[in-house]
């Protein structure tokens, strides 16, 4: 008697949002639109996801609409326009779920100044998720969660519910989250900075700082 067959994984379309609302008060200027290697933080972040796989991208603009969009021009992805900026970065992220198509299994959020390629990392997340279908999937940077993190569909009605200055995180204690184990230490360096942030404010250094420990996530093999 030939037995069923083991299903070892199974795969879904993953989405990619990037969140690119924000109005970027403490930071002095837009952070999607800051200069790395020449294009905009933005449309690297968004070229990478589509490399990567992610299927649609989407980007959610706010208050830079314009400028956004116009960074971001000649891409195939989803422009989408969140009108309620204002009420914390928790309506970015209920505006791009709302929209994601109905067969999306999953969604990678790619944050709006993570400007390495996402691809190897994105790869392992969806690869991890793949295998036994876990809530949530968050790498590990030097033995601390960080980005980007995987959010599989049974988390989209909680994202929904998100209001207020608040990201993903805020459901994690309502979920299991599996950890994939990623960097061992930070890679940052003057070669990673955007060149941009010279003459920025300490507090712009530390956010362009934070999202490059994030970033070399991205870069990890998958």
């Amino acid at each position: 008697m030939v037995g069923s067959p083991v299903v070892f994984s199974v795969h879904e379309p993953a989405a990619g949002i990037v969140l690119a609302a924000g109005a970027s008060r403490r930071f002095g200027q837009p952070k999607p639109l800051l200069d790395y290697r020449g294009r905009p933080f933005v449309r690297a972040v968004a070229e990478a996801a589509l490399a990567a796989g992610l299927s649609p991208v989407e980007v959610v603009t706010g208050p830079h609409a314009d400028e956004v969009d116009s960074a971001l021009t000649t891409l195939p992805i989803t422009i989408v326009r969140n009108t309620d900026w204002a009420g914390g970065q928790a309506t970015s992220v209920r505006a791009g779920v709302a929209v994601l198509p109905s067969e999306t299994g999953a969604a990678v959020f790619c944050w709006r100044t993570s400007h390495r390629s996402p691809r190897p990392s994105s790869r392992a997340l969806i690869n991890r998720h793949a295998q036994s279908l876990p809530a949530i999937v968050a790498p590990l940077v030097a033995g601390r969660r960080a980005n980007p993190v995987l959010f599989d569909r049974a988390t989209f009605a909680d994202l929904l519910r998100l209001s207020g200055d608040v990201g993903g995180r805020a459901i994690w204690s309502a979920h299991d989250v599996t950890e994939l184990p990623g960097l061992t230490r930070p890679c940052f360096s003057t070669s990673t900075r955007p060149r941009t942030t010279n003459g920025c404010s300490a507090h712009a250094r530390r956010a362009v700082a934070r999202t490059a420990l994030a970033v070399a996530v991205l870069n990890e093999p998958g």
